[in-house]
């Protein structure tokens, strides 16, 4: 049995987005997400589109818009012609406005979300949670990467010098109003989350998962659908603990990771480390869990590294449904093909048919034959003669 709260559930669709949504809590399986965004001189709405086009046609139930520039391009194209869930990061629009344009923060926090949830945007994604006693205290910290996020390095930045407060909390109410009449979802960001796992389950963001929990609190009591960034840079035996203080303090709301990563060293195979956390993660209760590509922490990501990361992950939830659910079927028929030398029907049966069939037809595989590994000392080959002659 979970602790804390009975576990909530809801649709990730934006009442004015004509999409199917996707089901967002521990009742139902954890939902995939990918992230896109167009970062200037670098990327742009076009190549981001494609990489959104391609992520969807894989099997990614979400999208989360990262853009920096106030582009609103790729955005209303997205919301325009793909069938699926998709959020933005409004702080980055936030920041600009405050700093650039000189605007107040509460009127640069409500037109923002305002203009993006009447465009039909789904979720939100946002760094509430920071505090400015929490920002006041990195000088102090020994932390290894004082602030990882980018959203929550502009929040950090707003709230730092004398009466500098969080430009989401003096106007969180009408945030949740907001949400509320759109049907738009919080996804509460951690301005404090671990960069690296050895910040994991520190002091900072202990005590933003408690204002987390309040923030939590209060969104559910306004009927607004509301889950939390939990899990992140942490070693993999620390990713069940992150979960039970997920289900111990969140009040039931699904909480999701960002990966995780559970080792700081895999620079440029991120996917796989990634992958292997998720399936930790998923294993203990996370409700959505967001691809890392192999480039995470060095580069833009490109289209070919968005479909490896979701044809990994893919497989890091698959196995940790079983392990969930302790359902066995597909994998056992799987096998029984492969004890028949079944080439098609392994195919057809595998997390990824497509690429499974691609190997089948370049080896030149027919029903029976063995592979290439073993050839005429195939144990499947040779243990069906033995059955045969035993009958």
């Amino acid at each position: 049995m979970d602790a804390g709260a009975e576990a909530r559930s809801y649709l990730l669709r934006n009442d004015a987005h004509d999409i199917d949504g996707v089901l967002l809590g521990r009742p139902h399986p954890p939902v995939l997400g990918v992230i896109i965004g167009v970062t200037p001189g670098e990327t742009t709405p076009e190549t981001e589109y494609d990489k959104a086009v391609r992520a969807v046609a894989q099997g990614a139930q979400t999208l989360t818009d990262v853009t920096t520039d106030g582009d609103p391009t790729l955005r209303r194209r997205v919301l325009e012609s793909l069938n699926v869930s998709y959020g933005t990061v409004p702080t980055y629009e936030v920041f600009r406005r405050i700093r650039r344009d000189g605007w107040a923060a509460r009127d640069a926090v409500l037109t923002v979300l305002e203009e993006q949830a009447d465009e039909g945007v789904d979720f939100f994604t946002v760094h509430a949670s920071g505090t400015p006693e929490t920002a006041r205290a990195l000088g102090a910290s020994d932390r290894v990467i004082p602030v990882t996020s980018r959203g929550g390095a502009m929040m950090v930045e707003v709230m730092d010098g004398p009466g500098g407060e969080n430009p989401y909390l003096g106007c969180f109410d009408e945030v949740l109003e907001l949400c509320r009449a759109s049907g738009a979802a919080l996804s509460l960001a951690g301005t404090f989350r671990p960069g690296s796992i050895a910040d994991a389950m520190d002091a900072a963001h202990l005590a933003e998962i408690e204002v987390q929990a309040e923030l939590v609190r209060r969104a559910q009591e306004k009927g607004v659908k509301v889950s939390v960034e939990l899990v992140n840079h942490v070693p993999v035996h620390l990713i069940p603990a992150y979960c039970e203080l997920g289900r111990e303090k969140l009040h039931g709301a699904p909480f999701g990771a960002l990966g995780p990563s559970p080792t700081d060293i895999a620079i440029t195979y991120d996917h796989v480390a990634g992958a292997i956390g998720a399936t930790t993660a998923a294993l203990h209760g996370t409700s959505w869990v967001t691809c890392v590509t192999a480039g995470e922490h060095c580069r833009i990501p490109d289209a070919e590294d968005i479909v490896t990361a979701v044809k990994y992950f893919q497989i890091a939830l698959h196995i940790a449904e079983v392990g969930r659910t302790g359902d066995l079927s597909r994998d056992a028929k799987l096998s029984r093909a492969r004890n028949d030398n079944d080439w098609t029907a392994m195919a057809e049966l595998a997390v990824h048919p497509a690429d499974a069939q691609a190997m089948v037809e370049r080896q030149g595989y027919h029903h029976g034959e063995a592979c290439t590994m073993c050839r005429g000392t195939c144990p499947l080959v040779r243990g069906k003669a033995i059955r045969a002659r035993q009958r």
